[in-house]
């Protein structure tokens, strides 16, 4: 969908969309120079589109046993980082960063969030938990991040190191709580698949490793199509702010390989082959394909495959009818008892 509406000198109007819960579902539009410029007052959803590309983001710690929430720590360089569109001509990524926003921790860029601060006053509830408005965090006397030891692919072990050091000339003992969960692209939790706790020692100027393994079975029935996992590790030191460490992972999925056996021709059959292999210890059941393309195909053509055995190899040949020549694209999805959504693309070159 596209359209444009004018709303003052200068102003071109871009629709955008994004759910609200609970029911209510934002659909701009949403002027990009205004956003860019923080007039977060003018039509429509000003507001909720300039956070999404400038929110600040506030790290909180939740007591389960208390019910209770504490500020940790905030981050001004996450949210908005890189804003992306597909390329006119195609299917390369295209930076539009700067259309909406002055470059990340610049005095423009500063300058335009406390501008939109100020329009928005009237309308908060609440003042704005912002690095603007909040004291300064005492800094932390270690550090911390998540490193990937291994491929990640759905079916096998996710092998993750969890590196501490030791900031100052001081040893430190650390309390490691560590947990895993199942999310989605915008970051809701799913299902807790794993935790640990530990106790860690460091010597002065000290840099640990503590391996973490996160086994398939233990999120295999709770991966969403998005195939993300969420790791935490809140570090605890006596007298001290906790350190939180946090990184999202990604596991590959399987692939699907398609492949045109001959030149296609237009209103000429051409044959198309389709592979996948079952990366897993265990049998893939319900196996379904679904394969559509304009030009290519009359309507959505829909392949019952066979059960696959561990690490089997399923291959499937159909035949298309080109009925235009030029570059046409087949899309193919593929779905079984383990995988939800496959998805495999191929263009295909059509002559006369």
């Amino acid at each position: 969908m596209g359209c444009t509406v004018a709303d003052g000198p200068g102003f071109g109007m871009y629709p955008t969309s994004a759910p609200w819960p609970p029911g209510v579902f934002q659909c701009g539009p949403a002027s990009v120079i205004a956003l860019r410029e923080g007039d977060v007052h003018l039509d429509y959803d000003m507001p909720f589109i300039f956070a999404e590309v400038n929110a600040d983001r506030i790290t909180w710690i939740y007591n389960a046993w208390t019910g209770s929430l504490k500020k940790n720590s905030s981050n001004t360089h996450t949210i908005g980082k890189y804003i992306s569109t597909k390329a006119v001509g195609s299917y390369s990524r295209m930076d539009v960063t700067e259309k909406y926003k002055y470059p990340e921790g610049s005095s423009q860029e500063r300058q335009v969030f406390e501008k939109a601060l100020e329009k928005l006053k009237p309308f908060m509830s609440l003042r704005a938990t912002s690095t603007r408005t909040l004291r300064e965090e005492r800094e932390p006397s270690i550090s911390g991040k998540f490193k990937i030891t291994d491929i990640l692919t759905v079916g096998k072990e996710v092998n993750l190191t969890l590196k501490l050091k030791n900031l100052t000339g001081d040893s430190k003992t650390v309390m490691v709580n560590m947990t895993a969960w199942t999310i989605v692209y915008n970051g809701t939790l799913v299902h807790e698949v794993w935790k640990e706790s530990v106790t860690l020692s460091l010597a002065a100027n000290e840099e640990i490793q503590h391996p973490v393994k996160i086994a398939y079975a233990l999120y295999e029935k709770y991966l969403k199509a998005d195939n993300m996992i969420r790791a935490t590790a809140v570090c605890e030191i006596s007298d001290e702010t906790e350190v939180v460490v946090e990184r999202d992972i990604i596991l590959d999925s399987p692939t699907l390989t398609l492949e045109v056996l001959d030149q296609a021709h237009v209103q000429k059959p051409v044959t198309v082959q389709v592979l996948f292999s079952n990366p897993l210890d265990e049998l893939v059941k319900d196996c379904k394909l679904i394969v559509e393309g304009s030009g290519l195909l009359l309507g959505t053509l829909k392949i019952d495959m066979p059960t696959l055995r561990p690490r089997e190899q399923s291959q499937v040949n159909f035949e298309i009818l080109p009925t235009r020549s030029g570059t046409k694209q087949l899309l193919a999805n593929f779905s079984c008892s383990k995988f939800s959504a496959i998805k495999g693309m191929l263009s295909i070159k059509v002559v006369e």
